[in-house]
């Protein structure tokens, strides 16, 4: 059976703060130990990717080895079960919710309504439930996203921000949330959290307020025990932040900090210890132009190290950077150029069955105002986009998220007003192919 519940987070609006007596203050920050196994050479200075290489985009319209990704036509041209060179694709057919924000887990998505409210759709043989349908969400919608941290013993919190609340919520198997509860009250209105759970506790960065010690919006980070850690050092500040968890109690934290200027991205490497946090220094790995619009980073594990995915203008056009860092700090950075560029370029990662699968929308073409395809990839060792595929035709893709879900990979995107979800079976394997 397929079911879906729908909870209430909280009583207050979805964007105003949260009462008084859910407000947590600011707590100070913790001084992390430092983190062992740091390479002596780990320090990097900012890399130019435009000298290391890029590779070609698959070609507009068709999948990567010529095989046809599917007629034009939106969401709805696309074949269930259809084999595209490299990958098995399950949908899709049918909207299953009015467009807006949304986060896949590994066992369904959570829909953030407004009001402070989610509405939780479980996975099942056939695909995700249906999720939220009011007309008026298509609209307006928080843009601030659930963040979810789970592990393999089953454990599960959500995590979001509520006015300048940083909120946390059990999560069962059900996709019942619990009794919403403030663990931080410096949190920036509107902007979405990253949360895992390594080394059995939860770890979540988010993007904090001005304070006494940073005159910035910065980065912050909650770690489960009620420690709060900075990670932007003193002067420098974050717009977009993602943790990726890259093996037993290990993370990376890699966060952007855009500004008029340019765009330099930072990164931290942490280890969830009894006792305490070990922390390594902040690195700048990255430094890209002048933003355009809103960008967000976002993360996926590679082998043992992490891929921090960035869409941006450089001085040759518009690219999906790549900037993978190891456990010893050091830096690779590719960058997969566009056919032109984009306002809200999105992108989302997940590792499943050993492999790093990569989501994103693009331009169909170099004429202003092209449409947009949404593609699949993977990151190879070196942290490269290779076996591009184009996998839909929506027009224009507003969100996009994914995550594993057994041997599979879940997405979730929203094209015009409706949201759909694709199942990407890993190695050509998966459930993909049954069909709704």
């Amino acid at each position: 059976m397929i079911c879906a519940a729908a909870v209430a987070l909280a009583a207050t609006g979805c964007r105003r703060a949260a009462p008084k007596k859910e407000q947590a203050p600011p707590p100070p920050a913790a001084q992390p130990q430092p983190l062992d196994s740091v390479s002596a050479d780990s320090s990097l200075e900012p890399t130019n990717p435009d000298e290391i290489g890029s590779l070609a985009p698959a070609g507009s319209g068709s999948a990567a080895g010529g095989a046809a990704a599917g007629p034009p036509g939106g969401a709805k041209g696309q074949r269930k079960g259809k084999r595209i060179v490299r990958f098995l694709i399950d949908g899709p057919e049918q909207p299953i919710a009015v467009g807006g924000a949304a986060t896949v887990y590994s066992k369904g998505v959570i829909w953030r309504l407004s009001g402070n409210a989610a509405q939780v759709s479980l996975l099942g043989q056939n695909g995700p439930a249906p999720g939220p349908d009011a007309p008026e969400r298509a609209k307006k919608w928080p843009r601030g996203r659930v963040a979810v941290a789970e592990d393999g013993s089953g454990v599960m919190h959500a995590y979001w921000v509520e006015g300048q609340s940083l909120m946390r919520s059990a999560l069962d198997a059900e996709g019942k949330l619990g009794t919403p509860e403030a663990v931080a009250g410096d949190a920036v209105s509107g902007s979405s959290p990253s949360a895992v759970r390594a080394g059995g506790r939860d770890a979540v960065a988010y993007l904090a307020t001005p304070n006494a010690r940073n005159a910035e919006r910065h980065a912050r980070m909650w770690v489960e025990g009620g420690s709060v850690i900075d990670l932007s050092p003193e002067g420098s500040g974050a717009t977009s932040i993602s943790l990726v968890p890259v093996g037993g109690a290990r993370v990376m934290a890699t966060w952007l900090d855009a500004r008029q200027a340019m765009s330099p991205v930072h990164a931290r490497r942490f280890e969830a210890r009894e006792g305490g946090t070990a922390m390594a220094p902040d690195e700048v790995v990255f430094v890209g132009g002048p933003p355009e619009g809103y960008p967000e980073i976002a993360g996926v594990r590679v082998g043992e190290a992490a891929s921090a995915l960035l869409p941006l203008s450089t001085e040759k056009g518009f690219a999906l950077h790549g900037i993978m860092v190891d456990w010893a700090g050091k830096a690779k950075i590719r960058a997969l150029p566009y056919p032109n560029g984009m306002d809200v370029a999105p992108v989302a990662g997940a590792y499943a069955c050993g492999e790093s699968f990569v989501v994103y929308a693009r331009p169909e073409a170099k004429e202003p105002g092209s449409p947009q395809v949404l593609e699949v990839a993977t990151l190879n060792a070196s942290g490269a986009i290779e076996a591009q595929e184009v996998v839909a035709y929506p027009g224009q893709v507003l969100e996009l998220s994914a995550a594993a879900a057994g041997d599979s990979v879940w997405v979730v995107y929203t094209a015009g007003t409706k949201s759909f979800a694709m199942r990407i079976g890993c190695n050509g394997k998966g459930e993909a192919g049954k069909g709704t």
